[in-house]
């Protein structure tokens, strides 16, 4: 009878070193994965609808410029409701005036910056207005497929001039 050789102790510790840290590997790349699933849906553009030819279909072209135009109202409209609530920017102190992103790039952020008082409104009431038209105008800018430089604008300061909230960007010399 033949003896069978005995595999050395250091040889198997490796072993089961090498094989515990596959395992592990393996499993992080499928956890990996099943993470990556939501954010890959919240990355993926919507589709992108081409403009349909008035020539070759008139009643589908004038349901979706109806359509369009439905969006493009929805979205003047909730901006009008922001500008109406915010037109008086009188304040009596500096705490009184916000600065506030309006609007949506299409690569993300605010389009632009708007001041503020909240000296005469309600301030909830106003942040719910300006986040449905950022929804609102974020949404459109998908649906349209919209694309930007992607310039990240840096927020600027509020200054109170003369009892009136104004935005100042002092850095670029620019004032809003």
């Amino acid at each position: 009878m033949q003896k069978a050789k005995q595999i050395p102790k250091s040889m198997v510790k490796v072993t089961v070193i090498l094989a515990t840290l596959l395992a592990s590997t393996a499993l992080m790349g499928c956890q990996q994965g099943a993470m990556d699933e939501p954010r890959a849906e919240r990355l993926t553009p919507a589709t992108v609808v081409e403009p349909i030819d008035p020539q070759t279909n008139p009643i589908a072209a004038s349901k979706a410029r109806k359509q369009q135009m439905a969006i493009d109202t929805d979205l003047t409209a909730l901006k009008q409701d922001v500008l109406a609530l915010i037109a008086d920017t009188s304040a009596d102190n500096i705490q009184q005036c916000r600065v506030i992103g309006f609007g949506a790039k299409p690569c993300g952020g605010p389009a632009r910056y708007i001041a503020a008082s909240v000296k005469n409104i309600d301030e909830d009431d106003l942040m719910a207005k300006v986040a449905a038209y950022n929804a609102a105008s974020a949404e459109n800018n998908n649906k349209l497929g919209l694309m930007s430089d992607c310039a990240v604008v840096p927020k600027p300061n509020v200054v109170l001039d003369q009892g009136v909230c104004r935005l100042d960007d002092t850095a670029s010399g620019q004032t809003y």
